[in-house]
């Protein structure tokens, strides 16, 4: 939840408290001020009251409410600790005086004051909703689960309290719960886009996407602009097979969030997928435009580049893409040594597979390439250093150990080699044939 939608739920208790606790002791006129929300005039009627008698605590704090409703904070905030001074057990002041502490940023302060408030009122719903909602919005979900969850115990029809609890649940990765209660949230309001949004959210994070694509579809379709509603619905359509759609709403995000890189690489995903190959190239770009430390686009650019025969274009994207994450060097290296290959530029291919192996040292793919890679070019020498470690590391990986066999008989070890061989009629009869076949050769 937006820091805005706490502080107006807050409001929302707060006024409750001003005004129907106190409704029948202040005046007509500061009644009738309060309905129309004009809080100039509650203000002046307060403060005239307030002359002849100046302790009185129900005129204090609707004082109180009115210069925060003014967004004359540092007066508020003033006002109701002086209430509080002459009122120690009121609870109201310790409320008002924690929102101002919200809306001044000061949110150990405010939250100080919404536990003396629930101290002063243990019955009240009123503190530990405000604590709830206040430790949610900051990130502290597992203080904020216990307060969230009393609140919507007491007041079960509360929208918004059963969405941020369903929100805290969602980060502290209790998917199970959160689903469920965002979806009572989604049938509670059923037009009301942000509960659709976070019931697909919630079902998403569960794994149910086939249940959750619905729910973001409906909030889409009720108005949501949420990026996640659109980036959610893509990937799950895509995953569910569902290209066409996924295309459309990535299409659709691209109009909405147009300077959001997420979107232009997401269509120009799908139009690989697609084989619209120099439409992709110009999406995938558009996205590197936006943001330019991009390492999923430039890969995929990359693979966009290679198909359409620009070797070198894809030589450099592929390089920009390990140079700007960790994550994708690995297979950016990988990617690099058979693009080199298949150019039939072997160093620089041994390089590169080299350079892979040293990131993901426990990658049996890339282990792999590079054995062939030096089957190929005829270099099994070059495989001496590392091709008992790529058996030791791969002892039951049958691709790994029939190109390592291959390459140990290129380099006349064969008692290594049927070794192997017997090990691959155990375990993978095709590779021990194929492999037979090879070493007649």
């Amino acid at each position: 939840m937006t820091q805005r939608r706490y502080r107006f739920c807050l409001h929302l208790a707060l006024l409750f408290v001003a005004v129907e606790a106190f409704a029948q002791v202040l005046s007509p006129e500061i009644r009738s001020a309060i309905r129309t929300s004009d809080w100039k005039k509650v203000e002046v009627l307060s403060r005239r009251a307030l002359q002849s008698n100046v302790k009185d605590r129900e005129l204090m704090t609707v004082l109180s409410v009115s210069l925060l409703r003014q967004g004359k904070v540092a007066q508020a905030l003033e006002q109701a600790r002086s209430t509080s001074a002459l009122y120690p057990m009121a609870y109201q002041p310790l409320m008002i005086a924690g929102d101002c502490y919200v809306r001044l940023n000061s949110r150990d302060s405010a939250i100080k004051m919404f536990r003396l408030a629930q101290v002063a009122a243990p019955d009240s719903s009123e503190p530990p909703m405000a604590l709830g909602m206040l430790l949610s919005t900051i990130g502290r979900c597992e203080e904020a689960v216990t307060y969230l969850e009393e609140s919507m115990f007491r007041r079960p029809e509360n929208v918004l309290i059963v969405q941020q609890l369903a929100r805290c649940y969602m980060r502290l990765r209790r998917s199970a719960e959160a689903s469920e209660l965002a979806m009572r949230s989604a049938e509670l309001r059923p037009d009301d886009a942000d509960a659709q949004l976070l019931a697909g959210e919630t079902l998403m994070a569960a794994q149910r996407k086939e249940q959750g694509l619905p729910f973001l579809e409906r909030a889409i379709e009720r108005g949501s602009r949420a990026p996640s509603a659109f980036l959610l619905s893509t990937a799950a359509l895509q995953e569910l097979g569902r290209t066409e759609d996924a295309f459309r709403y990535a299409r659709l995000y691209t109009e909405i969030a147009p300077n959001d890189a997420q979107g232009w690489y997401n269509v120009g995903l799908l139009q690989i997928e697609r084989k619209q190959l120099d439409s992709a190239l110009r999406n995938l770009r558009k996205a590197i435009s936006i943001k330019s430390n991009y390492p999923e686009a430039y890969y995929n650019l990359a693979r966009v580049y290679d198909a359409l025969g620009f070797a070198e274009d894809a030589v450099q994207s592929y390089r920009r893409c390990a140079t700007s994450s960790g994550l994708y060097a690995g297979d950016s290296f990988h990617a690099l040594a058979l693009l080199y290959r298949k150019a039939g530029n072997f160093t620089d291919a041994m390089k590169s597979h080299n350079q892979a192996v040293s990131i993901s040292d426990t990658v049996a793919a890339y282990r792999i390439q590079r054995l062939r890679t030096c089957i190929e070019a005829d270099r099994c020498s070059e495989a001496r250093p590392f091709i008992d470690r790529d058996v030791e590391l791969f002892p039951k990986h049958a691709a790994v150990l029939f190109e390592a066999a291959r390459c140990y008989v290129r380099n006349n070890d064969r008692p290594r080699a049927d070794a192997i061989l017997e090990t691959l009629r155990r375990i993978a009869p095709p590779y021990a044939d194929e492999l037979q076949t090879f070493m007649r050769l």
